[in-house]
């Protein structure tokens, strides 16, 4: 009888390797899977946002507005994918995954700050209040600058990880 046993438990043991194995590459699969769509959101909102800077630059304030806000409603949508991508990552218990996904939610939650303050820097300067609308244009390039940080570091870890990111 022990012989029947160390067979059934060397195969329910393989049975629990592959189980586990698969509930990781499910975890990698639904972050790759979610992966495009965040990626489509910042392009947008980052598309939205620059167009808004431009006519906020032209003082063309109702056409800023109007794609600034376009451009939070972009980077809020990434941040929601980029929340269930970040599960993901973390159920993988994959440390690179979830540090490349807590770097993504602090890069897009500074650009939707970044928004914020553009969309605040609009209204004072129509307003006709341009030394606090020029505050918050200081505040908007600062987060920007911060999400830029953050999408370099993730540019690193894609660099040191190539067989994790294909």
């Amino acid at each position: 009888m022990k012989n029947k046993i160390i067979p059934l438990v060397l195969v329910t043991f393989m049975m629990a390797i592959v189980a586990i194995s698969g509930c990781i590459q499910s975890d990698v699969s639904g972050i790759n899977g979610i992966s495009s769509t965040i990626s489509n959101h910042i392009k947008n909102g980052d598309s939205y946002y620059n167009t808004a800077v431009t006519n906020a630059n032209k003082y063309s304030l109702d056409t800023a507005s109007s794609n600034a806000d376009s451009a939070l409603s972009e980077f809020n949508s990434a941040k929601t994918s980029a929340q269930n991508a970040l599960s993901y990552a973390q159920n993988s218990k994959d440390s690179v995954f979830t540090q490349y996904m807590q770097n993504l939610m602090v890069q897009i939650d500074a650009r939707i700050n970044a928004t914020s303050e553009l969309q605040q820097a609009v209204t004072y300067f129509k307003q006709k209040d341009s030394t606090n609308g020029n505050s918050h244009v200081t505040l908007a390039n600062s987060y920007m600058d911060r999400s830029i940080q953050y999408q370099t570091a993730n540019k690193n870890l894609v660099s040191q990880n190539p067989s994790k990111f294909k």
